[in-house]
């Protein structure tokens, strides 16, 4: 892979150069927070999350259309100096970050590789995938499993309804646990010891999943192994190098409303975010 590296300069924050390390973050529309969450612990760098509110849920969409959206993104995102890109998405990770390989001129950070390594850390062999549609067919993690630890027994189940609910803000509801049920029942039967959340939105249900599935299953969120992979990627910008004084902001942009997002955004946060900028993407809106 090639790279590009853009500079930005920022006169508030100034770590050693005065050069601002700006690292762009999307995803189809709320999930990717929680990567952004962990990115924002480890890592000083001005962030951009992206959230193509206009094109959720990407679980229902097509390889071609995943590609293109992930094309526009890193075009707007290269126009405010954005050094990297992570895909804070499963289903774009399987689909798009292997066929764009060698072809961005700086780096892509996808979530897969990651997550399975997260789970071999703390599995017996044993593992549930929760994903959406499109990542679940896609057969991504079961190949990336195999590859890095062929004896484990992976067992994937498609949870279409997670992403639209979560989107609502409707983390707590009987009808979010009557899904989170009807999804996690099947793996349980498989007597899973891990279940891998293989969708960025499923850590906002994280306290539901935990109970459903009970004190026996470690539940594995990839985000954090992904921002120190970002964090080994970028040594000088890690949070502990430059301390709290350097610390840079969020920008944060939406494809659809973007008080729509702000408001569901500061209710799985629990936090005020700052005003959301809105970018008109191209193609179709659902």
């Amino acid at each position: 892979m090639r790279f590009w590296v853009v500079l930005t300069y920022d006169g508030e924050n100034t770590p050693p150069g005065g050069i601002v390390l700006a690292i762009g973050i999307y995803d189809s529309g709320l999930g990717g927070l929680s990567v952004w969450r962990e990115l924002r612990r480890s890592t000083k760098a001005r962030l951009l999350y992206f959230g193509d509110t206009s094109h959720v849920p990407y679980g229902e969409k097509t390889q071609a259309q995943l590609e293109g959206y992930f094309w526009e993104i890193v075009g707007f995102f290269l126009t405010k100096g954005c050094q990297a890109v992570v895909v804070a998405c499963n289903t774009s990770s399987a689909l798009v970050v292997p066929r764009v390989a060698g072809k961005v001129d700086i780096p892509v950070f996808g979530i897969i590789e990651r997550a399975v390594d997260a789970v071999l850390e703390v599995s017996d062999g044993r593992v549930g995938v929760l994903a959406t549609r499109a990542t679940a067919e896609s057969g991504a993690y079961q190949r990336a499993f195999a590859e890095a630890a062929p004896d484990t027994k992976v067992f994937v189940q498609s949870a279409p309804k997670l992403v639209p609910l979560v989107e609502a803000g409707e983390i707590n509801s009987d009808l979010t646990r009557q899904a989170l049920k009807e999804y996690i029942d099947p793996l349980l039967a498989e007597n899973i010891d891990t279940l891998l959340l293989g969708c960025t939105h499923y850590p906002f249900l994280r306290e539901s999943i935990a109970e459903l599935a009970g004190p026996a299953v470690r539940i594995v969120d990839p985000a954090p192994a992904l921002a120190v992979q970002v964090g080994e990627m970028f040594p000088a910008w890690q949070a502990d190098q430059l301390g709290k004084a350097a610390s840079c902001d969020t920008q944060f942009w939406v494809s659809g409303d973007p008080q729509t997002f702000k408001t569901t955004a500061e209710l799985l946060l629990k936090e005020e975010l700052p005003a959301v900028g809105f970018y008109h993407m191209s193609g179709e809106k659902v």
